[in-house]
C-alpha cells in the first residue's frame, strides 16, 4: 500500500473524522475545507405536521438539531421527541450515522444517490402526512419534485447554506505547489466541492506561473479521489486523474486508497 500526502476538502465538521481515518492508515493529511456551513434564520416546521424526514446531507441533520436547540426548552423537547419517533430517510451512510447519533430510531438508508433515495421513500413511506426535506440553499438535485412524481407529498425547509471559501488554507496552498513534496491526492465529496477546487487550483497555479514553482520545479497535479462517478467526471474534465467507487460510499472510497 502506497502512503500519500492527501488533502481533505470536506467542511470542518466532517473533515476532522475523515482526516483521522486517513492518518490512521498512515497517510500525511492536510485539511482545507472548501465549503463553510452556515445556519439560515428560518422557522422550523412542526413535527406534528409531517410524517417523517428526508435528508440529503449530514449537514441537514446538524441544521435540524441547531434549530431545535434555539427553541424554548419545553417546545424543544416535545419537537425532538416527535421528530425522532418518525421515519427518517437518509441519502447515504454518513447521513444515516448522523441521524443515529442524534437519537433517531427508524432510519432508512439509500446508497448515496438522489434517485435511490426517491425509490427508497416510494417503497417504504406510507404515512398520510407529507415528508419534510431538510435542505441547504444550494442543491444538486430536486428531491421534492422526484417524490411528487411518485405521488408523495414532501415539503422543504431550507435551514442552512454552504458558502464557498475564497482560497485554500496557507498550508494547503503551499503544499499544492510544492515541487519536492506535493499533494498527491485530494478527497472530493461533493459536486460543489469539485467545482470550487478546480477554480481555486487554477487561480493558485496561475499565481505560480502555471503548474510550476519558481526555480522551474515541476508540480504534478494531485489525483482526485471522488465520492461518486459524476464528481470524478467533473475532475477529469478539468484535467485531473480521478477515481470513484462503484457506489457513492465513503468506506468504499477509503478502500480505494489501499489499492
Amino acid at each position: 500500500r502506497r502512503l500519500m500526502r492527501l488533502l481533505v476538502t470536506r467542511p470542518a465538521f466532517d473533515a476532522a473524522s475523515l482526516a483521522d481515518s486517513l492518518a490512521a492508515q498512515g497517510h500525511n493529511v492536510l485539511i482545507s475545507p472548501l465549503i463553510e456551513i452556515e445556519l439560515i434564520a428560518a422557522e422550523l416546521p412542526k413535527g406534528e405536521d409531517h410524517g417523517g424526514l428526508a435528508l440529503t446531507s449530514a449537514n441537514g441533520v446538524r441544521a435540524l438539531l441547531a434549530h431545535l436547540a434555539q427553541l424554548p426548552e419545553k417546545h424543544r423537547d416535545t419537537e425532538m421527541v416527535q421528530w425522532a419517533a418518525r421515519p427518517a430517510f437518509a441519502i447515504g451512510p454518513q447521513t444515516a450515522a448522523a441521524l443515529q447519533a442524534a437519537g433517531f430510531r427508524d432510519i432508512h438508508q439509500a446508497d448515496g444517490a438522489l434517485a435511490a433515495l426517491v425509490d427508497l421513500i416510494a417503497a417504504r413511506y406510507d404515512a398520510a402526512l407529507p415528508l419534510l426535506h431538510i435542505a441547504g440553499r444550494d442543491r444538486a438535485g430536486d428531491l421534492t419534485t422526484g417524490l411528487s412524481e411518485k405521488n408523495i407529498a414532501c415539503a422543504r425547509a431550507v435551514l442552512y447554506r454552504a458558502e464557498a471559501v475564497q482560497g485554500f488554507s496557507p498550508a494547503a496552498a503551499a503544499a499544492l505547489v510544492d515541487g519536492q513534496e506535493p499533494v498527491e491526492g485530494v478527497m472530493i465529496y461533493s459536486q460543489r466541492s469539485a467545482d470550487i477546487f478546480c477554480v481555486l487550483y487554477a487561480a493558485l497555479t496561475d499565481q505560480y506561473g502555471g503548474e510550476t514553482k519558481p526555480q522551474n520545479q515541476q508540480v504534478k497535479r494531485p489525483k482526485a479521489f471522488c465520492l461518486s462517478a459524476p464528481i470524478a467526471a467533473t475532475m477529469r474534465q478539468a484535467g485531473f486523474e480521478a477515481v470513484a467507487p462503484v457506489k457513492p460510499d465513503s468506506d468504499a472510497l477509503l478502500a480505494m486508497l489501499s489499492l
